[in-house]
């Protein structure tokens, strides 16, 4: 955590002990804390300021000030909370007390101590950021390098092809970006000496910039003295003549700043053509530079893939020798393990080569992890990776360094991040319910396109997705970041990641503000669980349960009185854990356990997101237990998921204004509740689930969504049927109008509601409706006629487990579909392509082969690049054939970052590419269907 973390911290907590309605301050106090945080603001800005500072100059200075202020504004911070959670806990022994008087004027002496603090530390901090030296490091050198190339050929290609279509501009700037270590230099240095550049441009230079610069100057005259043939000097009239109509290629690797790289570029000889080829960590160097006169392309440089990297990892340590086939699966593991970072793979090459090199027994302990070869080799690249951390604005170290609470392979759901990021208090505090969420998809997208940081997984196929970063449906680090990002933040306190029970001592715990288990069943010694509450109990503010689910109950020690975030999903309670009722500063909350909530949940009044999963779901004809009404006293509620039990409200008004997130009540208790609209006013998620009984009609299901109908707030909603012995020969309401659905939503999930395909006019009429996913016969029966001009901003169609057997989609209709995806459709015989044109990606799993002859019909339009697979699991090996058109040029929002999982298809035991006709696909298809099923013999 760093002193502007500390800060913003402290600005949420005052303002949210002056604007809580639970909290009455005394006269004074209210004076007080409104002072304290008018004071802070200024102070916000002055840390604010070191992001505009050059990333030439050191910031060691600047760290050892920073650290001192994180510590005095943390320390007022924990005093802060502690006066209020003792004044709290005392008033809760009154019954059904949810106000509380708070006086504070016993830090009336503290808060001036912090003023006179912050007015002496911002002078030092004004005078540090002023007097800031040079950073040693490497400077400025002119002339290429000479690694060899493994892997990348394609985005060479790409790269040369945008050169081609740019090459009669007068100006061209190539970038290329990415990951540090990802291979930019190579990847530079295989153009600058590719032969087909070598023909068009005969003149060429190379610079290598680096974070600590030249001057100008010198850079210029070291790039003229390469572009000039011959050891002379001239003037600028001279050398312009000396390379009038000449095409000249120049390079600036690795570059930091756009003020660096525009001055450049300004100043360069306006003669002939020039092309620029940039290499730089971050777009945001790149992309203000252009001018009238110049073009742009941006090339994010991609991870090999485990091919690419096994073959770098061999020819760095074997050479031109073949990789012995006693080592050949072992070095298949650890090339995967590089997750194909060439600088992470040159390194554990490097170390393998000067130890045993050729121990199959070595190279199998370096593949499992059972030495340090992989530790060694992150804490040596470490120097490579830190400045891109270090030089990071402010407001992205927290969320940036947060990312390595979590395994490496384990990736964190944005919608989780955003809800702890709340918690915790990282960002300033917003009037508008939209506003926070909105700020942390800022900070993610970023991490990830701008600075190349973090990696997000596209697991929705949507050919937009990456114009929507809210299509990303998790994102992680690269083991080589997370390793760093862990170091750093036991360094600063920020967090610690228990694994062990050597990681209780003091050395390792003292002052941490986070603690988050990768063993869980630490806690259960109480040793350990003492250790840790004498070293960090007044600091620590989230305990973190992220090891293996144990389903045995494991101690939750209290003794954290501070805690505003528990996460111990991963833990098991036979009961709800009543001792947590004492942590009244908790605002997120996640527990598995299958006992009741208790009435005093609402005791904990500051919570926001509040996660309760049962450890086993067991479906029974017994009313669904209800959620304490007292909930509804619990107004700071952004997000509740409470699987399986019923929400009632009071009979008095009350409603949860800030609530916007809704999961896995019983439907009928939802449908119960008067004024749905006025009780959840701002809700934009909400998931569902109805259980029918066999008395049951479609009357009862169509009431459901008749009385959610009216939220207009609702952007996703999501409905699933749990009918154990429902059956579907009952009567369906004619018209389709029956369905009432909320008009603004975007996404739509539903499972086994049975409906006839005749409803899908409604859904088809939602103006805004961009994801629909239909499970488990969702809808029934052999046809859908989709209406003309029906689901006009739909991008993304799943149907799964249907009885579907032909689809038409009338002219006008599905004009954005871009992604279709159907499994087990095992009666579809005919699809209608011709409104279909859009399409990008097709998945077909375990459908009808006859299905894929109506592909052989769909036309891509000049400018769409199709892609298809189909998936067939009939046969006693699985086989995937993949679909593809190339009509035109790939879109560039799918090659932009091609280390991400654009598509998941199934699993590819077998995977055969076929460049028949797409009638013999179906052919082969259908006849391991009958084979497997003993037509055939």
């Amino acid at each position: 955590m760093t002193a502007y973390g500390a800060l913003i911290s402290l600005q949420n907590t005052v303002h949210q002990i002056i604007h809580s309605s639970h909290i009455i301050l005394a006269k004074n106090s209210l004076y007080l804390m409104q002072r304290a945080y008018e004071e802070l603001q200024p102070f916000q800005e002055i840390l604010e300021s070191l992001d505009d500072t050059s990333k030439r100059r050191s910031r060691k200075k600047v760290s050892v000030l920073d650290k001192r202020i994180k510590e005095k504004l943390r320390g007022f911070e924990d005093w802060l909370e502690y006066v209020v959670s003792q004044q709290i806990l005392a008033q809760l022994e009154t019954p059904a007390r949810n106000v509380f008087s708070i006086d504070l004027q016993c830090l009336y002496d503290d808060v001036r101590a912090l003023f006179r603090m912050r007015k002496v530390m911002e002078k030092e901090y004004v005078y540090e950021l002023r007097n800031m030296v040079e950073d040693e490091g490497p400077i400025s050198s002119f002339g290429g390098t000479k690694s060899k190339m493994m892997g990348l050929h394609d985005q060479l290609e790409q790269v040369k092809n945008d050169l081609d279509d740019s090459f009669d501009k007068k100006l061209v700037v190539c970038a290329l970006v990415g990951m540090g270590g990802v291979g930019k230099t190579t990847l530079a240095n295989e153009i600058f000496e590719d032969p087909w550049i070598l023909s068009r441009y005969e003149r060429r230079a190379w610079v290598t910039v680096s974070r600590k610069p030249q001057k100008i100057g010198e850079l210029l005259r070291g790039i003229v003295a390469q572009l000039i043939e011959g050891d002379k000097e001239m003037d600028d009239r001279e050398i312009i003549l000396e390379l009038e109509g000449k095409k000249c290629l120049i390079v600036l690797d690795d570059v930091w700043e756009t003020k660096i790289l525009s001055s450049l570029i300004s100043s360069l000889p306006s003669v002939g053509n020039i092309l620029i080829l940039v290499t730089a960590r971050e777009r945001d160097v790149i992309e203000n530079i252009t001018s009238e006169r110049s073009g742009l392309t941006i090339t994010v440089v991609r991870f090999l893939n485990e091919e690419e990297s096994k073959d770098l990892l061999c020819h760095k340590v074997f050479g031109d020798e073949i990789c012995p086939s006693r080592l050949d699966k072992a070095a298949t593991k650890i090339a995967k393990k590089c997750e194909g970072l060439p600088l992470v793979i040159v390194t554990v090459a490097d170390i393998l080569s000067k130890s045993h090199i050729k121990d199959p027994n070595y190279w199998d302990d370096v593949a499992e992890g059972r030495n340090s070869v992989f530790t060694d080799a992150y804490d040596q690249i470490s120097k490579v990776l830190f400045p891109s951390y270090d030089y990071l604005p402010q407001y992205l170290k927290m969320p940036f360094l947060f990312m390595g609470v979590c395994s490496p392979h384990n990736d964190l759901p944005p919608s989780k991040l955003i809800s702890m990021f709340s918690s915790e208090g990282w960002f300033l505090h917003a009037n508008e319910i939209r506003s926070f969420e909105v700020s942390v998809w800022h900070c993610l997208e970023k991490l990830r396109f701008n600075k190349n940081l973090l990696l997000l997984n596209r697991k929705s196929i949507s050919r937009h997705a990456k114009t929507e970063g809210r299509k990303y449906k998790s994102c992680r680090l690269h083991s080589a970041w997370w390793q760093l990002c862990r170091r750093e933040g036991r360094k600063s306190k920020f967090y610690h990641v228990l694994s062990r029970l050597s990681d209780a001592s003091k050395t390792y715990v003292k002052g941490q503000r986070c603690l988050c288990l990768q063993n869980n069943i630490l806690f259960g010694f109480k040793g350990f669980r003492k250790s840790v509450r004498l070293n960090c109990a007044s600091t620590t503010r989230s305990l973190l349960f992220f090891g293996p689910y144990h389903q045995y109950p494991t101690p939750i020690d209290v003794g954290f009185r501070l805690l505003r975030e528990l996460d111990a999903l991963k833990l098991r309670f036979y009961t709800f854990p009543t001792e947590i009722l004492t942590l009244v500063q908790l605002k997120f909350l996640a527990l598995t356990c299958n006992g009741e909530l208790p009435a005093a949940i609402s005791k904990l009044f500051n919570l926001r997101v509040l996660i309760i999963h049962p450890h086993i779901s067991i479906t029974c004809f017994r009313a669904p237990s209800c959620i304490p009404i007292q909930i509804w006293n619990m107004e700071e509620l952004e997000h509740i998921e409470i699987l399986g039990k019923s929400l009632v409200a009071p009979r008095r008004f009350a409603s949860l204004g800030k609530l916007s997130t809704l999961l896995g009540v019983n439907a009928t208790s939802i449908c119960n509740i008067l004024d749905l609209s006025g009780r959840i006013p701002n809700i934009k998620k909400l998931a569902f689930q109805i259980e029918l009984m066999p008395y049951d009609d479609h009357n009862d299901l169509l009431s459901r969504f008749s009385c959610i109908s009216t939220l207009e707030s609702l952007e996703t909603l999501k409905c699933s049927t749990i009918s154990p012995v429902a059956h579907h020969s009952y009567d369906t309401p004619a018209t389709p109008s029956s369905l009432k659905l909320p008009c603004y939503l975007k996404k739509l999930h539903l499972s086994g509601t049975g409906f006839p395909w005749e409803y899908m006019d409604v859904i088809g009429s939602l103006p805004l409706l961009k994801v629909l996913k239909l499970h488990s016969y969702a809808f029934r029966g052999s046809q859908w006629e989709a209406q003309k001009d029906s689901f006009s901003t739909l991008e993304f169609l799943l149907i799964e487990d249907s009885d579907l057997v032909q689809w038409i989609p009338r002219n006008g209709s599905f004009p954005k579909l871009s992604c279709l995806s159907m499994k087990h459709c095992y009666k579809l015989v005919e699809i209608h392509w011709s409104s279909l044109s859009n399409l990008g990606k097709i998945e077909l799993v375990d459908c009808n082969p006859l299905a894929l002859n109506f592909s052989s019909q769909l036309e891509p339009s000049p400018c769409a690049h199709l892609d298809g697979t189909a998936t067939s699991y009939f046969d006693e090996t699985p086989v995937t054939v993949e679909l593809r058109s190339h009509e035109g040029p790939m879109p560039r929002q799918w090659v932009d970052a091609p280390s991400e999982p654009v598509f998941i298809a199934e699993p590819e035991q077998s995977y055969t590419t076929f460049s028949t006709p797409l009638f013999m696909v179906s052919v082969i298809l259908l006849l391991g269907c009958l084979l497997k099923l003993g037509m055939l013999t």
